[in-house]
């Protein structure tokens, strides 16, 4: 029957059929432990003793009928009875079987053989009976739970079927949405959002159906407001395994990324040709999903303009991530943009996601490409192509669906012909270039960027003001050729600031320095400015320039330019070049 002893309580009056089912047992030896009673008093004072694991009980006995021993209660009864009688008939196996009688049987030679195996019958149903009904509680118990987080969870839960349509929602969904449940069940993304934000929804939701998990970061409008989540998307599975839905849970991140929420870089007010030209072909590459190109001098602004591209998209409600592929230390790179499994390498005490997987719904820009390794060069290669890559140590594909920008200060096909770069992944990164123009060729700009660079100073160091710029500090600034780009003039501009005594702007720019005499000029042979008027430019700028240097003193600065005190007075009434000194 089984590998411990089997406890059965026999309940009989008559003393032969008492014999006849021990003998019955009496095989099984230590198998089975066989006691007795005599009526109904007996049998309940044993069961008050102990549980049997099986009773077997006389129909009518002295003081009652066999089924007085059961509760009546089918739920709470601990054991199995088998009902035996001496005269069978359709009623009493109805009334027994009512009562809660797991079996019956009547009385004869044949039957007192086979109680064993309708035992081990009974007891291995009763067992099948048990394990259903702990199952149920069990689920019951569970459903309860999952009900209580359901209602009462903070985050958004929402449960999609295999069309897409929402077939639960949490309180919490409609706190947020401004709606009731009844009115979101039965409807999908399409009904909900506006369409960038549908269109994304059902591409995540149409990998879920196929077995990937999605996460990322977003920003969505609710109810004209724009409020930012994080999204995790997981498969339902059935009993047997099979994807019958999606289950999203949402959480409302919008205090964290508060700053995100605004522009980062506009730019649409620089009035140089150079930026205007690159800002127009920015604003085309946003419009589409391609790769792009940033290509300009260390410093200049491409991560800016990467920006400006994520935030005229339609990725811009996603979030926007930047790696200087140079910082990374080659031997983390791979695990830096693709992420690793547990146990990948010495130090992976878990799974991380890469900068792609975070990029998701999103944009990454990958700032200095030329300076990845051959091998990562070769797998990013392959992801640009597919769109789904493996971590480090694993073994599944993951697909992502976001935007690849890449930068560079390189001259690419140089670095194809060193056999530094591979040239399949150069023709698949160059699919659209945009130049980003150094600042010494679109000074016009200066005055705007200082602007800007002071503000973002002002909130960063905390400041109650910021200096206003005169047009001596404005003109220095323009006159100097900034080889540092961007990045050069927010050095300049910061320690200026850090060292401001509220009043005069002390500007540490090498030009106006005695130790450098190199000067930048562009010259545009396309324009309509004639010779003369490029050599009064040069005049104008060197006769400026020289009397800064020498403080204003006319006599040294006729010295320094090597033309006469006369000629320098000509050119500054010529081209209304002020001085204070008079000398």
């Amino acid at each position: 029957m089984a590998s411990e002893a089997v406890n059965i309580l026999l309940v009989e009056d008559e003393e032969a059929h008492a014999e006849a089912v021990k003998r019955a047992f009496q095989p099984l030896g230590s198998a089975v432990c066989l006691s007795c009673a005599s009526n109904i008093r007996e049998a309940l004072e044993h069961l008050d003793e102990s549980v049997p694991h099986l009773v077997i009980a006389d129909w009518l006995l002295p003081d009652g009928k066999g089924t007085d021993i059961l509760s009546g209660d089918k739920e709470r009864d601990l054991f199995p009875v088998i009902l035996m009688t001496s005269h069978g008939n359709e009623k009493v196996a109805v009334d027994a079987l009512k009562a809660g009688v797991v079996d019956y049987v009547v009385k004869s030679p044949a039957a007192f053989a086979a109680l064993p195996r309708t035992a081990e019958r009974v007891l291995r149903e009763w067992e099948l009976l048990a394990e259903n009904k702990r199952a149920h509680e069990a689920l019951r118990v569970s459903e309860e739970r999952f009900r209580a987080i359901f209602e009462s969870a903070g985050d958004l839960i929402l449960i999609k079927d295999l069309s897409l349509r929402y077939t639960h929602v949490n309180p919490a969904c409609e706190r947020t949405f401004g709606l009731l449940a009844s009115e979101i069940i039965g409807r999908t993304a399409k009904d909900i959002y506006d369409e960038d934000a549908a269109s994304y929804s059902t591409d995540a939701d149409e990998r879920v159906l196929q077995g990937e998990v999605v996460e990322g970061e977003y920003v969505r409008r609710v109810r004209g407001v724009p409020m930012a989540f994080h999204e995790i998307k997981v498969p339902l599975r059935n009993g047997s395994g099979n994807i019958i839905g999606i289950c999203g849970v949402s959480r409302d991140i919008t205090d964290r990324r508060v700053r995100e929420l605004t522009p980062h870089f506009t730019g649409d007010a620089y009035p140089s040709e150079a930026m205007q030209e690159a800002l127009k072909q920015a604003r085309s590459a946003a419009t589409r999903d391609s790769v792009i190109l940033l290509l300009g001098e260390s410093g200049s602004g491409k991560d800016y303009l990467a920006r400006y591209i994520h935030d005229h998209s339609k990725r811009a409600n996603g979030p926007f991530f930047s790696v200087n592929c140079a910082a990374v230390p080659p031997e983390l790179a791979e695990s830096e943009l693709f992420g690793h499994e547990r146990g990948a390498f010495t130090g992976a005490l878990g799974r991380k996601r890469g900068l792609l997987e975070l990029a998701e719904g999103g944009t990454l820009l990958l700032n200095e490409i030329g300076e990845l390794s051959l091998p990562l060069q070769a797998k990013l290669l392959t992801f640009l192509d597919t769109m789904a890559f493996t971590r480090v140590g694993g073994e599944r594909n993951v697909s992502i669906n976001a935007r690849i920008l890449t930068a560079t200060n390189r001259e690419l096909e140089k670095e194809v012909e060193a056999g530094r770069f591979r040239q399949d992944l150069y023709y698949r990164i160059n699919v659209m270039a945009i130049i980003v123009p150094p600042l010494r060729e679109r000074s016009e700009d200066i005055p705007i960027l200082a602007e800007e660079i002071f503000s973002a100073l002002m909130a960063e160091l905390q400041l109650n003001r910021i200096p206003l710029l005169d047009s001596s500090t404005i003109n220095a600034l323009t006159q100097y050729h900034w080889p540092g780009n961007v990045r050069e003039l927010r050095n300049v501009l910061e320690r200026a600031l850090l060292l401001w005594d509220g009043e005069h702007l002390d500007l540490d720019l090498p030009e106006l320095n005695a130790t450098q005499r190199e000067r930048y000029y562009k010259i545009d042979l396309e324009s309509d400015r004639s010779l003369r008027d490029v050599t009064d430019e040069i005049t104008k700028t060197m006769c400026t320039a020289a009397l800064q240097r020498c403080g204003g003193n006319k006599r040294e600065a006729a010295r320094l330019l090597g033309i006469a005190r006369d000629s320098l007075y000509r050119y500054m009434k010529e081209f209304g070049i002020e001085s204070k000194d008079r000398t």
